[in-house]
């Protein structure tokens, strides 16, 4: 796989986006007429619509300041241009809302981190109980938002106008899975960039892989035949105790590496895992059968029993996230679970690497699946927003310009041409990309007895799972009922 940093996709998204220009150009010297045909229409040029969305563009709300809270950390907005890509798409995209709705778009970024997450929260709570106004629409993260729904802090956003939860700018399932009783309190999409960057994947050393003699793993992918079981016959025989110390140390060469217990809880996704089942608008608990006690199974064996493996798992911490990466990057890991994000790291490596799905259970499984990290964000309207309407249409366009100008911005041009080796990875981009899966019991995990969390550690422990789960079973099905209980009898 020889490096190139030229990409045609991206050239035909750009092609794509400038074509109305061209064609409303389209009427310059050298066309040819038929001076005998008078039969014809006037000449008009009718300039196609470049925006997403189906917002009148007579809308006007004469000024209004829109307040949108970000945490800061994940740099989602842009207060000027300074010549980044993704930096000037999003600058772009606020000013274009701006100029067409007749708002004035308030971007507050504020701390938030795993340490301060309740601070962040707070400021929400304070804000809707004292309706002070202080934020229109809050953002946050996957893992701790919803645990702000059932308290009534957000606005039911299907009963706004504006927001089409239609369009290809919102994430289809996770509205479907998100919403209850037909009530929308959180949503996401291509309004923040992290629903690309986070997405998990298999980042995989290629330079190593033709070393090893490891079939071509692109080809294999590509057909939906990457297993767990091909991952497995892929990684066996690959420990070499580079160092010689005779004991595994950091060093050595490992067929996958997991730095921490979060790299664990896409495998439900992956392997197709249903936490919860919608039963007539219920989110029945489903997370104990036959394939879930076989995944974790399989996942602590993987992880506790098979040298190959190199992990920095709460009481495994023979190893460091620091060193893993290290290693990966000296080119001693064939695998490493990660995300999109991670891909520029791998660009620091002097070997080749490439992208793959997480594998399929089996090859009976319909389709690749992966989950987005706990570090993705969510959006709802506050119920103390003073002008919904305005809120709501500049949160629409928002995620319509996101599609149009920062997405391709990112995923394009920065990471499947900057990151891409070449257009066979950026077709695994697509390939991945295509089966982020959501569930209401990962959506809503924190507020359902933490149920991802009970997953990896489960795990990460070598809990028995079906003993384990036993003690857990009662609790979880309360407070799904209480969780449920509570939003349905929010007042719309």
């Amino acid at each position: 796989m020889k490096a190139n940093k030229k990409n045609l996709l991206a050239f035909l998204l750009t092609a794509a986006m400038i074509a109305p220009t061209l064609v409303a150009c389209g009427n310059g010297e050298g066309a040819e007429t038929d001076p005998a045909d008078t039969s014809a229409a006037p000449a008009e040029t009718e300039t196609e619509r470049i925006y997403a969305d189906d917002i009148a563009d007579d809308v006007d709300f004469d000024g209004a300041t829109v307040k949108i809270m970000w945490w800061a950390e994940n740099e989602e907005f842009a207060d000027e241009q300074n010549g980044e890509v993704v930096n000037d798409a999003m600058f772009d995209r606020d000013m274009s809302v701006e100029t067409r709705l007749n708002v004035n778009i308030e971007n507050i970024g504020e701390s938030y981190t795993w340490d301060t997450k309740d601070v962040y929260l707070g400021k929400i709570r304070s804000s809707v109980m004292a309706n002070d106004g202080a934020y229109d629409v809050a953002s946050g993260q996957y893992a701790t938002l919803p645990g702000l729904v059932p308290e009534g802090n957000f606005t039911d956003m299907t009963a706004l106008p504006y927001l089409d939860f239609s369009k290809p700018y919102w994430v289809q399932q996770l509205i479907e899975e998100t919403s209850i009783n037909g009530r929308l309190y959180l949503a996401s999409g291509d309004i923040t960039k992290m629903t690309i960057s986070t997405v998990f994947c298999i980042l995989y050393n290629e330079t190593l892989r033709e070393n090893l003699g490891v079939e071509p793993l692109t080809e294999l992918a590509v057909s939906g035949a990457w297993t767990r079981d091909k991952m497995m016959e892929a990684i066996t025989g690959t420990y070499a105790d580079l160092d010689g110390d005779n004991m595994p140390s950091a060093g050595d060469r490992y067929g996958i590496a997991f730095t921490d217990d979060n790299t664990l809880t896409p495998f439900i996704q992956a392997f197709d895992l249903q936490i919860t089942t919608m039963k007539d608008g219920y989110p029945e608990l489903s997370f104990n059968n036959e394939k879930v006690i076989s995944v974790a199974e399989f996942m602590a064996d993987l992880i506790y029993r098979t040298p190959e493996s190199m992990v920095d798992l709460l009481v495994l911490e023979n190893f460091t996230g620091g060193e893993i990466a290290s290693n990966m990057l000296g080119g001693n890991i064939l695998f490493y679970v990660g995300t999109f994000n991670n891909a520029q790291m791998m660009t620091e490596m002097d070997d080749e690497f490439g992208l793959l799905p997480l594998p399929k259970w089996d090859e009976n499984q319909d389709k690749y699946r992966t989950a987005l990290g706990e570090s993705n964000t969510l959006f709802g309207i506050l119920a103390s927003c003073a002008n919904k309407d305005a809120t709501a249409a500049a949160l629409e366009m928002m995620a319509a310009e996101s599609y149009r100008l920062v997405s391709p911005a990112l995923y394009e041009i920065t990471l499947k041409t900057r990151y891409a080796a070449d257009s066979e990875m950026s077709q695994m981009f697509d390939l991945i990309r295509d089966g982020v899966t959501f569930n209401f019991g990962s959506i809503y995990t924190f507020d359902l007895n933490r149920l991802c969390v009970f997953f990896k550690e489960t795990i990460a422990l070598e809990k028995g799972w079906a003993s384990t789960w036993a003690a857990q079973e009662d609790a979880t099905k309360a407070a799904i009922d209480e969780f449920f209980d509570k939003v349905s009898n929010l007042e719309q």
